[in-house]
This record gives C-alpha cells, structure tokens and sequence, in this order.
C-alpha cells in the first residue's frame, strides 16, 4: 500500500519536441521558393535582341523630268478646231485626230448631231460607266474625298470618248447629208503613238541637253491645246508620244551619289508619289560640266504619266551592310585614353599591357607588367577597360624614364551582350543609322557577333549586372 502512494504521487512532466532537422530545411526553401516567385513576378523582363546581318533602307525624295519621243504635229489649216480622241489614248495610223473647219459650218451640224438622239449612248458604254461605278462604290475610302472628283473626271472623258466615236463612225454620212463635204480638213494620225494635248516646250530635250534650268518649276509654262477653239496654220494641234519608253532625269549632287551608294547601281526602284506606285528601271549617272544627272529608264506607265512633265519620286536605295542593331540597345561607356607608346608586351606572353609602378608592403617602389584589355587602338592612344587600372596609378614608357599617370577617359559607343546571363559591354562601330536602327561593321575587336543576345533598352542596365 505505501508503495502505490508513493506511485500515485510521482507527477508526470511533458517536456515540448524540438522541431525536427527535416521540417526546419523544409521551412527554409520554401521561404526561398516564395520569395524567388515574388521576385521573379515582380522583376521586369528584360527585353532582347539577336543580332543579325541586315541593311537599311533610305528612300530620297527627287523632282524628275519626264522625257519621252514627243512629236508636235502643226495643222496645215486655220479654223475652228475639234478633237475626237481622249488624251493619252493610243491611236494608230489614219486614225482621225481632229477636224478643223474653216467656215464654222461644220463645227454647228456636229453641236446638232451631240444633241440629237442618234448618238445617245450605246448599250456597251452604259455597261462600261455602269462598271466604272460600281468599282468607285467598292474602293470608295471616306479619307479621300478627291476621289470624287477623279471619278467626274473620268465619266466625263467616258462619255466624250463614246459619243466622239458614234461621230467619227458616222462622220462622212453627217457630212454628206448636209452637203458640206468640203467646209472641213480632217487631220489624221500619221504615227502609231499615244496622242496628248498640250506643249510646253520640252519636246526636244534629251539627256544631251538636258540642263539645270530645265528643274525650276517657276519658268515652265504648258500649252493646253485643247481650251483653243481655233488654231491658226503651222500652229500646234496635237503631240504623239511614239515610244513606250521613256526616262525620268534627276538632279544629283556628289553627297548623293555617295549617300546612296548609286555610282555603280544599273537599276533602282523609285516610287511616284502621284499615285504610290513602285516600279523599276535601268539607272545611269551623266556628268554635264560638274552637274549630276541621274537617268532612270522605264518601260511602263508611260501612258498613265504622259500628260506629266515634272514628277516627284522616292528613290529606295539600300545602303551599308552589316550588322543590324536597334538604336535603343546603342549605350556608351567611359574608357582611360593611354598614349599608344606606353603599350608593350609582357615577358614571354604576346599579351598586351602596360609597366606600372606601385609601392610593395615595404613601401619599396617596383614595377610590374600589368595585362590590359586594349578596346581600341587608333594612332595616338590606346582606349583601356577602366576595371585594369585605378585613376592615378603610373605607367612608364618602355625603355624610357617618361611616366603617364591614368585618368582622362572618353566614351565609346557599344552595346550589352548578355550570352553569359550579365550585361558584357561590346563595341560598335557604325556604319549607317537611322532613327530606329544602326549598321554596325563586322568583325570588330571586343565587338559584337551575329546571333550575339543584346538588351534592348540599353538606359536601364549598367556593365556587368546579373541578368538572369
């Protein structure tokens, strides 16, 4: 019994576990882990770029002149004139041009005949101006509202068009009927061409004669024949363009010759800005006394501009290249200038570097060899890492006592390559630039490669920070 009291009396003591290894490791990663995440959702992401080889692309804007195989024809005769051809329209021999009345009996039987019900339209040109409609209303953009007026223009020139060849059709019968076969001259085509109505004087000009006084816009002066109701005997009554061919001439100066790489192009691209559309031709630079001309050859559109003397065109030139760079990943770091005749190598390396002095630990002055990563070299000075060496440190001349104390810097342009997972700053030297991209020269030392990763915005990072 006294043995159970003793047992009954004994208190019982918990002691807490201390927490085990496992769970403390287990706490801490993932503490690591949360907080990794955090900084990584957090963290902006850095933009890069891949270097690759490219070129850029430049268009200059020029005013050229139009030159084709113009031939002015004179009317033989003197009177009220009419004309039965659209302008810019291809016509072949015999195909009557105009008439020209010397009475004025004539030019009243065909204001009667326009009239009358016999030259209404025919169902063909319904059909056309119907199709000429239907086109407006699909294209129509509310941004352009002049193309309204291009469209009146053009039904206009449909309808004199067709009701011109009812008359020319029915010409000899309209006279005939009214006895009057012999009040009018007809003048016909003598040349397959394109028939214009005006002149201006520029017929005879070639790439021969062409001159800078020909480009000012301010003394050009076009006859349009066709606002003349009458014309006089040896006077012009219409031009025919016999080619298909024709050139549009540039003034160059020497900068853009050289701007646009053009001394040795035999073909460029140019755009009309008329109407925005890109063609190409043959290309070749004349040289009249210290005056450049460029000269573009074509053989299409000549129809569509044949009433056009001046043009104003882009002419797309491709440039320099090399390797192609965004003008946001272009930065500059500072770099210590060192007169190039300190540089030598070191005992038995090819390394390259510089004698420098410092004071040992027994406050000896000595001189030791120290390695340098030489950037750029040009002939006065050698352009090194600002990491090599403190400002203020000495250098001495290869044998010699003359000593350069380190300190005055200049900047280089460069880029931050991050193949490694930090910023490297790497050179570049630019070839060609424009407001968004940079050409910068190949195989240049300490410089960039192609397929090398780059930042992108250049403003943001600093050497030698940990990207990834």
């Amino acid at each position: 019994m006294e043995n159970r009291r003793r047992t009954n009396n004994r208190k019982v003591i918990k002691y807490r576990r201390k927490p085990k290894a496992a769970a403390f490791i287990f706490a801490v990663v993932l503490i690591y882990v949360v907080c990794f995440v955090a900084l990584y959702v957090t963290k902006a992401k850095v933009r890069t770029y891949e270097v690759d080889i490219g070129a850029l692309t430049s268009n200059a804007t020029f005013t050229g002149i139009a030159l084709r195989s113009e031939e002015v024809v004179n009317s033989s005769y003197s009177g009220n004139i009419n004309y039965y051809q659209k302008e810019a329209a291809r016509v072949k021999v015999d195909d009557t041009i105009c008439t020209v009345d010397e009475t004025g009996r004539v030019s009243e039987i065909l204001s009667q005949y326009t009239k009358s019900d016999e030259n209404s339209l025919s169902k063909q040109n319904l059909a056309s101006i119907k199709s000429m409609l239907n086109n407006f209303r699909t294209n129509y953009d509310g941004n352009n509202f002049s193309d309204i007026y291009d469209l009146k223009t053009d039904l206009n020139s449909a309808v004199l068009q067709a009701m011109n060849e009812n008359i020319i059709a029915n010409l000899d019968n309209i006279v005939a009927s009214t006895g009057s076969e012999n009040l009018f001259q007809t003048i016909k085509s003598t040349r397959t061409g394109t028939v214009v109505y005006y002149t201006d004087g520029y017929e005879s000009v070639t790439t021969d004669n062409i001159t800078n006084d020909l480009f000012d816009k301010n003394n050009y002066k076009k006859n349009n024949l066709k606002s003349e109701d009458l014309v006089v005997s040896e006077s012009p009554a219409y031009k025919i363009i016999t080619d298909e061919e024709w050139n549009i001439v540039i003034m160059l100066t020497q900068k853009d010759i050289v701007s646009y790489d053009l001394e040795n192009k035999k073909n460029v691209t140019i755009k009309i800005k008329k109407d925005n559309i890109e063609v190409t031709g043959s290309f070749s630079i004349i040289n009249k006394d210290g005056n450049y001309y460029g000269v573009i050859g074509l053989n299409k559109y000549m129809v569509r501009y044949a009433t056009e003397r001046f043009l104003d065109i882009e002419l797309t030139a491709t440039n320099n290249t090399g390797l192609k760079i965004p003008s946001s990943a272009v930065t500059e770091e500072e770099f210590y200038t060192i007169p190039k005749e300190y540089l030598t190598t070191g005992g038995n390396s090819n390394s390259y570097g510089f004698i420098c002095e410092e004071y040992n630990s027994n406050g000896e002055l000595k001189t030791k060899f120290v390695e340098a990563d030489i950037y750029k070299s040009d002939d006065s000075v050698c352009y090194v890492s600002t990491e090599d060496f403190a400002a203020g440190n000495s250098i001495i001349k290869p044998d010699s006592s003359d000593r350069y104390v380190i300190g005055p810097t200049e900047k280089l342009k460069g880029v931050y390559c991050i193949n490694t997972g930090y910023t490297v700053f790497k050179l570049v030297e630019i070839i060609d630039e424009n407001n968004e991209y940079i050409i910068a020269k190949r195989n240049v030392s300490y410089g960039i490669s192609v397929y090398d990763r780059i930042v992108l915005d250049a403003d943001k990072y600093s050497v030698n920070q940990l990207i990834y």
